[in-house]
């Protein structure tokens, strides 16, 4: 076990971790900054208390959890690199966020009220990214948000917070951090912590936003912010007081709608967010009708914005390309066209020079915010269909995607699948680019290997590897999922497209005959028939009884000869 003196001089060190000091204690752990010498670089390091060790359930936990919390990769989360024990002491390392927390944040007059909400955005964001791979946080507080220099939130101990301690009461002590913090649980956490869900986490969230715009906690029965601080919008109020119903039922359903209606509370005209320039025929009148709520995506290929309308409220997306038409052709053709699987596009406009696409909004995110864990084949075929749908109507228009990934499939508020961007040009910044076909040409075939590769992804949490016959290596795959998914899986990844599936109608055929073999009731073997009772002759019936009578009339006479 690793004794207290672990940063002392004498001994620094955690595996490959040099302790240069100790940041924080919590409940059940301490926070040391220190230096991963292998990468020279710097990291916080939190490990468990020595009375936790012992306890099998947490320590189950920890593990699970923590393999979890690493590949929630998110900007406004707080990365988790490693994890280990070292003298029966847990541990995780995660980044060091060099700047302060937003306790410090939330009670500087100095900061404007809108730069502290657009804090709170940024841990929606966050948190609607784990709500979706099925993480909760549990113990959102302004002390496990961070800010660093540059002002951005990043929300931390996802992983300890996931830790429950049955034996324990809601109360501020030792178990705090694994528990939750009292001032900002909801009242079915303080109940019993069984009832947690994502809506604790936006109960959580509501507590903060109060205490940004009243300078203090809502208790009992308490004024609106906007009574008591008059630069508060009355919009904000009634987020508030959605995010924290009594009922979890009656608040936001997702971190994401929270984000939403916290962006169109302090919402700007559109024209004076630096999108004035973006006037292109075909989306003019449209623009004119839309204020600005959020910076989506920004890069140097263009920029991703979102939008409501003023009229109707509902919200849109804008994507404004900086050169080139790539993907404009498509969706001018898709503007026309509807369905079910496909993103509607609202309008296109542009030239070689800029173009712009105006979309509907999938509040949902995407697929690649929920490739943190493998899916069982069933749940992996309920994303694929939809996809393969949408694909096999854009070809039946004679529209090719060309750059399918997780990012360009999105999910409604109800999980409906529908995929974006098409024709849009690869952006990918990685090494390699998994989804793209090996041919590199711009086809169906192309499309259906990218397909392949998603689906490939949502089963086994990893890209595919092929051999060198360029058949893929579905490794464990071959004992978790049925034949036929296999047999799907193997001609979708084929390296050469002529041994692919040809249409993506021809896939969904031979699953939609998976499934109704699965949907046969088992016919049991009826007992065999027992033979029929032969039918005997009328003919033969008289005679059996002619001889009878003949029989009982011979006996008759021996028996009076005897009896003389």
């Amino acid at each position: 076990m690793i004794e207290p003196d672990v940063v002392k001089p004498s001994e620094p060190k955690i595996g490959d971790y040099r302790i240069l000091t100790k940041i924080g204690q919590g409940g059940i752990a301490e926070i040391y900054k220190a230096i991963q010498e292998s990468l020279q670089r710097e990291v916080a390091i939190k490990i468990l208390s020595p009375q936790y060790a012992h306890d099998s359930e947490i320590v189950k936990r920890f593990a699970r959890e923590s393999l979890l919390i690493a590949k929630l990769n998110h900007p406004n989360i707080v990365q988790v690199f490693d994890r280990g024990v070292q003298g029966g002491r847990y541990y995780f390392v995660m980044e060091y966020v060099d700047g302060t927390d937003f306790k410090a944040v939330m009670h500087n007059a100095n900061i404007d009220l809108k730069i502290k909400i657009e804090m709170i955005v940024q841990v929606c964001k966050a948190l609607d990214f784990a709500h979706k791979n099925g993480v909760v946080h549990r113990d959102i507080k302004p002390a496990n948000i961070l800010v660093d220099s540059q002002g951005n939130a990043k929300v931390a101990d996802f992983g300890i917070a996931q830790l429950r301690n049955k034996k324990t009461d809601l109360e501020v002590t030792s178990s705090d951090l694994i528990m939750g913090t009292v001032a900002y649980m909801s009242p079915e956490q303080k109940f019993s912590s069984a009832n947690v869900s994502k809506a604790t986490d936006i109960f959580a969230i509501g507590v903060i936003l109060y205490e940004i715009c009243a300078g203090r906690k809502p208790e009992g029965r308490f004024r609106l912010p906007s009574e008591i601080n008059s630069r508060v919008p009355q919009a904000l109020d009634q987020i508030i007081l959605t995010c924290l119903a009594e009922n979890p039922a009656d608040r936001f359903p997702t971190a994401g709608l929270l984000k939403d209606a916290l962006l169109n509370a302090f919402s700007g005209e559109i024209y004076n967010s630096g999108m004035a320039e973006t006037t292109i025929a075909g989306v003019e009148s449209f623009m004119g009708k839309c204020q600005f709520l959020d910076t989506i995506k920004e890069d140097r290929y263009g920029s991703t914005y979102l939008v409501e309308n003023k009229e109707t409220r509902k919200l849109y997306i804008i994507k404004k390309r900086k050169s080139g038409d790539e993907g404009l052709k498509e969706a001018r053709i898709l503007s026309s066209l509807r369905h079910k699987n496909i993103i509607p596009v609202l309008g296109a406009g542009g030239d070689v020079t800029k173009a712009v696409i105006v979309t509907d909004y999938a509040p949902g995110g995407s697929l690649a915010d929920r490739l943190v864990r493998a899916y069982s084949w069933h749940e992996a075929m309920d994303i694929m269909v939809p996809i393969a749908e949408g694909l096999q109507f854009a070809h039946k228009n004679n529209i090719i995607h060309g750059d399918l990934r997780p990012s360009n499939v999105l999910f409604e508020q109800d999980d409906t699948v529908r995929v974006t961007d098409f024709g849009m040009p690869p952006h990918y910044t990685a090494p390699k680019n998994w989804f793209a076909p090996p041919e590199k040409k711009l086809t169906k075939q192309g499309d259906i290997y990218s397909t392949g590769v998603i689906l490939f992804m949502l089963l086994a949490n990893k890209t595919p590897q092929h051999d060198r016959r360029g058949n893929p290596c579905l490794g464990e795959l071959e004992s978790k999922i049925p034949h036929q998914i296999q047999t799907i899986l193997m001609r979708m990844l084929q390296i050469q497209p002529a041994k692919r599936y040809q249409a993506l109608e021809e896939m969904l055929v031979e699953y939609s005959k998976f499934l109704e073999s699965l949907d046969k009731p088992v016919v049991k073997a009826s007992p065999a028939p027992k033979p029929p009772a032969k039918k005997v002759s009328n003919s033969i019936l008289i005679i059996m009884i002619i001889g009878a009578i003949v029989f009982g009339v011979i006996l008759g006479i021996l028996w009076q000869v005897i009896a003389k």
